[in-house]
């Protein structure tokens, strides 16, 4: 029967400790956790996610090319310029393309690829400022 209290003392201890350790596991939890109602809309809103479909874009197919472009408003005015002036503009800002790359592709020199896109620019400017 000693054996047997002893065993038993040494068990219900070992589950208290176990159940304090458990406990104490919780609070340090429930510190750094917040609930998800008492979080700003503003960190809410970072964890949003917005679908994208292909039917919501409109493409561009500049030499092998097909660039995407979602913003309705600039797609529209991108179409006002000249073939030449949106193609560059469209290599160049949404393929990430040099002047110089450009050049190559149309066998024209770098300035002209340039003068292109300064004039593009300067007319989708206007456009998008009428537009508005």
């Amino acid at each position: 029967t000693t054996i047997e209290n002893q065993f038993d003392y040494i068990c219900k201890r070992a589950m208290e400790d176990e159940r304090k350790n458990y406990m104490l596991y919780l609070s340090r939890i429930a510190k750094r956790e917040v609930s998800f109602s008492d979080v700003g809309d503003y960190l809410v809103s970072q964890f949003a996610t917005t679908d994208n479909y292909s039917c919501d874009c409109i493409f561009f197919k500049v030499l092998n090319y097909t660039i995407q472009v979602s913003n309705e408003k600039l797609a529209v005015a991108l179409y006002k310029l000249s073939s030449k002036e949106r193609d560059v503009i469209l290599l160049r800002y949404f393929q990430s393309m040099s002047d110089q790359e450009i050049a190559e592709l149309y066998h024209v020199s770098r300035s002209a690829i340039y003068r292109r896109r300064s004039n593009g620019l300067k007319k989708l400017k206007i456009v998008l400022k009428e537009r508005n």
